[in-house]
């Protein structure tokens, strides 16, 4: 129960580290979740803290290859191959050999297959902390692109490197031809298993989905599932589980390219619900590595403290010869990555410094195993530090180097505002509705309420000019009342019980819901108590009960017409008076009398009418967009941002219409 607790906190540390990053963004968000580890040491619950090894590569690496092969673009992927598996395979390989001779001859202390374990294990690049280091600067799209490729396959050749590396530490020997044996074996065989599995499950929700029972709450929980098995099976059998997890992840990617039999909501649901297992986990590995680095520093520290700075320059070392290498790597052509504003040299350095290490460096770093053969694993502690270490310089060089790498942009015309460009959007969709004379005034109203409540977002009007508002609203209905006495179309009778529902309904909609309360408590007691003082027989009630009931209905059919002509009066009022400045406040007086007149008049052809309008109001939000797009008033980026947002509002709204 401890270790449940203690990881639910730290997922609370998750989040509070995207809370101060939301508030200052211009730190990344990796130093913020590594600052969130280092202050929850100081909790006696995480002195010492160790989780499980064999817990990352199956619970978090797992899921985060999948999401991330699922999620990258294939056509990058293809037109890039030989570039990605140049760096994610032949590059690795040569920064694990390199590496690991160099350390070993500094330090024998590290014997060649620990020398190799530590260049296998830092050899791994992340993207999402590229992505994290570099959101306030603008890296050129094909460099990007090379550097989330890269991290797509080298995250599986560390792996099995690392694999044969510590192979060879138990054994005792190592043979070039059966390293290079098993290697192709685990690595081909990986992506073998992992592209039969992907199209097997593939299949499976297709074949659900034919025979309709594809909901998201069966096809989402076997997508999630879907890396974990995978990965268990390839394990299973001898190959790279996290190839297999890629490959299945490739696969998933490509029918949703394809798949038309997978609901919008499914396709919605799924890229919202990885998207948060991706940031969660991620910034679970950067908490953690907040959490281990003092208590591997206090048992370096309290061995000899001079070994701590020579650790610290091994991992300085290590991150200099691996930056070397892949500047050399790119500079000497072994990639070709092209870009037309900067130099190659430039591209080289961008590729080299991109090399920050993350998520998957820490995680096999800590899934180095306690034991081997019955004794302590040597130099555990000591190969964590380091690890850990070339994490913090992968990130902190980037941070002050690539805004000197990268030009920057010249100001061309001001950033666009989403949110106002939004709000225009939905203001051509009111007019548009307003304009059409045929519409129903009931659902019509509920259309505009509502768009009027997106325009609004988080606005919260003035308490006062609400009020004034409500006021001049109230007088509208007033005069539409005094002009239907003056016709004779309204007797005194009705009248009185008119101006008694308003003052009661005009009461509930400007006082607050504990006011409320407090009144309907009142007449309940009061009512009670004149109940029990009045001693009438069963019979008296119940006939008086029935003149009652028989009165009420035919007062709300006169009423209902009152009503009816009251609102209108109400929402042609409302219409003139709107403006850019009091359409928050105009927006929360249209609600209130939008449900008031609902309770009156809501007719399944109302509901149908208005069923209409929104789509009509969809339609007009896409023509207005397209039109912006033609007319070259916004760019492709915030078009495809509005089109997003109003399929979301589609999606929405055509659920809780069938609820």
């Amino acid at each position: 129960m401890e270790a449940v607790f203690a990881i639910v906190l730290l997922l609370g540390a998750v989040v509070a580290a995207n809370i101060l990053y939301g508030l200052y963004s211009k730190i990344p968000l990796a130093f913020y979740q590594i600052g969130m580890g280092l202050l929850f040491t100081l909790l006696p619950l995480y002195h010492h803290y160790q989780l499980d090894p064999s817990i990352f590569l199956y619970a978090i690496i797992t899921p985060l290859m999948f999401n991330d092969a699922q999620n990258t673009s294939r056509r990058s992927l293809s037109r890039n191959l030989g570039t990605t598996l140049s760096l994610a395979i032949t590059l690795v390989v040569v920064t694990v050999l390199a590496l690991g001779f160099s350390i070993h001859a500094l330090l024998p202390l590290f014997t060649l297959p620990l020398a190799f374990a530590l260049g296998a294990i830092v050899s791994p690049t992340d993207a999402v902390a590229v992505k994290s280091i570099t959101a306030s600067i603008s890296l050129p799209k094909r460099i990007m692109n090379t550097l989330e490729n890269e991290s797509l396959f080298n995250d599986a050749t560390g792996i099995v490197a690392l694999a044969l590396s510590l192979a060879a530490f138990r054994t005792g020997h190592f043979s070039l031809g059966q390293g290079i044996t098993d290697f192709l074996y685990v690595f081909l065989g990986g992506l073998l298993v992992g592209a039969v599995l992907g199209y097997l499950i593939v299949h499976l929700r297709i074949l659900l989905r034919h025979l309709n029972i594809g909901a998201v709450q069966i096809l989402l929980p076997i997508q999630i599932l879907t890396p974990f098995v995978v990965y268990f099976i390839a394990e299973h059998i001898g190959t790279s589980g996290i190839l297999a997890v890629v490959a299945a992840g490739l696969i998933h990617g490509i029918e949703q390219d394809h798949l038309k039999l997978t609901s919008t909501k499914v396709q919605f649901v799924s890229q919202t619900t990885w998207q948060i297992i991706s940031d969660i986990l991620n910034g679970f590995v950067f908490v953690l590595l907040g959490l281990t680095l003092p208590t591997v520093i206090y048992a370096l520290s309290t061995q000899h403290t001079e070994q701590f700075f020579i650790l610290l320059g091994l991992a300085l070392l290590i991150y200099l010869v691996a930056w070397a290498l892949r500047f050399g790597w790119v500079y000497l052509g072994f990639v070709k990555v092209f870009s037309r504003s900067l130099s190659k040299r430039t591209i080289s350095a961008l590729i080299a410094t991109g090399g920050i290490h993350g998520t998957m460096t820490l995680s096999l770093a800590l899934s180095l195993p306690f034991t081997v053969a019955g004794k302590a694993f040597p130099l555990r502690d000591e190969l964590i530090f380091v690890a850990a270490s070339v994490i913090l310089f992968s990130l902190l060089v980037p941070t002050f180097v690539m805004p000197w790498l990268v030009p920057k942009p010249q100001p061309t015309k001001a950033p666009i505002n989403l949110r106002l460009v939004r709000n225009d959007m939905l203001e051509y969709a009111i007019m548009q509705l307003k304009n059409n004379p045929d519409a129903d005034s009931v659902a019509q109203q509920a259309v505009l309420g509502t768009l009027y409540r997106q325009k609004q977002d988080s606005t919260r009007p003035a308490r006062q000019q609400v009020a004034a508002i409500f006021t001049q609203a109230e007088a509208a209905e007033q005069a539409a009342i005094a002009e239907l006495k003056q016709r004779g179309d309204l007797t005194p009778e009705m009248e009185a019980w008119y101006q008694r529902f308003l003052t009661t309904s005009n009461y509930m909609a400007q006082h607050s819901a504990w006011r409320l309360w407090f009144a309907r408590l009142k007449l309940i007691f009061k009512f009670r108590s004149r109940f029990f003082k009045k001693k009438q027989n069963y019979a008296q009630i119940q006939h008086k009960r029935a003149l009652t009931i028989d009165q009420l209905k035919q007062q709300r059919q006169q009423m209902v017409v009152v009503e009816e002509y009251g609102y209108n009066a109400v929402s042609t009022f409302l219409n003139q008076q709107t403006t850019p400045e009091n359409y928050a406040a105009i927006s929360l007086v249209r609600r209130t009398y939008n449900v008031r007149h609902r309770r009156f008049s809501n007719s399944e052809t109302v509901n149908q009418t208005q069923t209409h309008l929104f789509i009509a109001a969809f339609q007009y939000e896409y023509d207005y967009v397209e039109n912006q797009v033609r007319d070259q008033q916004i760019d492709h980026a915030t078009a495809s941002a509005l089109r997003e947002q109003i399929s979301y509002d589609e999606i929405v709204y055509m659920q809780n219409s069938r609820d």
